[in-house]
């Protein structure tokens, strides 16, 4: 009897986080396993710490093999980090894939898990020092980026390689994107200290995405789903962009107005269609790898 008021209890507490019908019809649809939320009070019991952790490991697991899928991997390199309570139920980890596993074969029990001084306290394996670098700051500084993607995806990467800030919006896909970038353009090597991600955190500000030139691009996200979603859009986008850049005539460029509304049109149902994404690619994975979110 206990545990089942504890699951309703939980599910409640993601249910009154919805603020619209379009919410509400995904906490019907979609587990809460896609629904994570950051400003709940972790840690009010352990149970519910090793749960919440356990659900974001599934996540971002998802998450990397399903970039995998989709051709935005780069090697072992790069990386995407996730909040998640401490299976202690002390506080939160930043979890992360162990430097050298590739994240075709990343499972939920494979994932570290990090402190905010970028110690190891969940997992065995390797920390990209990288990854500490750039991600730690952007999460502190960000509290409501609960994920952190960052990408070296091949045309978005090569849309940043160009001297001018070329993207734009051309196309309803990088309408999407309407206002919620902003450029670096002071690569100045690997990053290797905690200072790089407190740098990023001051330019993406309250923006998503981060164009990184000569470098990659950056996403913020409330849910893995979400910043999964982004990811993928971009590289579309950006791929879209350079394809009609190879005909050489000038591209027809959308009306500021006609940009804002497709943004707001996008934006008011961005977790229900990001969530059907996520759960799409996640049957995909699963048809090749059943038991791949319960290693």
């Amino acid at each position: 009897m206990a545990s089942n008021v504890f699951s309703a209890v939980l599910r409640l507490q993601f249910q009154i986080t919805t603020r619209s019908v379009t919410k509400y019809k995904q906490a019907l649809l979609f587990p809460m396993s896609v629904r994570q939320k950051r400003s709940l009070t972790y840690g009010s019991t352990t149970d519910y710490a090793k749960e919440a952790n356990w659900k974001c490991r599934q996540d971002l697991a998802t998450a990397f093999r399903g970039l995998h899928y989709y051709g935005m991997s780069e090697g072992v390199c790069t990386h995407l980090t996730m909040m998640a309570p401490a299976m202690s139920g002390d506080g939160e980890v930043m979890l992360m894939i162990p430097h050298g596993l590739h994240w075709s074969q990343a499972t939920p029990s494979s994932l570290l898990g990090v402190s905010n001084k970028g110690e190891l306290v969940e997992g065995n394996g390797h920390v990209q020092k990288e990854s500490n670098a750039i991600h730690i700051g952007l999460h502190n500084a960000r509290p409501d980026a609960v994920c952190v993607f960052h990408l070296h995806s091949p045309y978005t990467t090569a849309l940043v390689m160009l001297e001018e800030k070329v993207f734009g919006m051309f196309h309803q896909t990088h309408c999407r994107f309407y206002n919620d970038f902003v450029y670096d353009t002071n690569y100045e090597g690997v990053a290797t200290s905690s200072k790089e991600g407190e740098r990023l955190a001051k330019l993406i500000g309250k923006k998503s995405v981060l164009f990184m030139g000569n470098h990659g691009v950056l996403f913020t996200g409330s849910t893995a789903a979400i910043a999964f979603d982004q990811a993928y859009f971009m590289e579309r986008a950006c791929m879209m962009q350079m394809i009609a850049m190879q005909t050489g005539k000038k591209l027809r460029e959308l009306p500021e107005d006609i940009s804002k509304l497709t943004y707001d049109q996008t934006i008011e149902e961005l977790d229900y269609y990001a969530n059907a994404h996520f759960e799409g690619i996640r049957a995909v994975l699963l048809e090749k790898d059943p038991e791949f979110l319960n290693r």
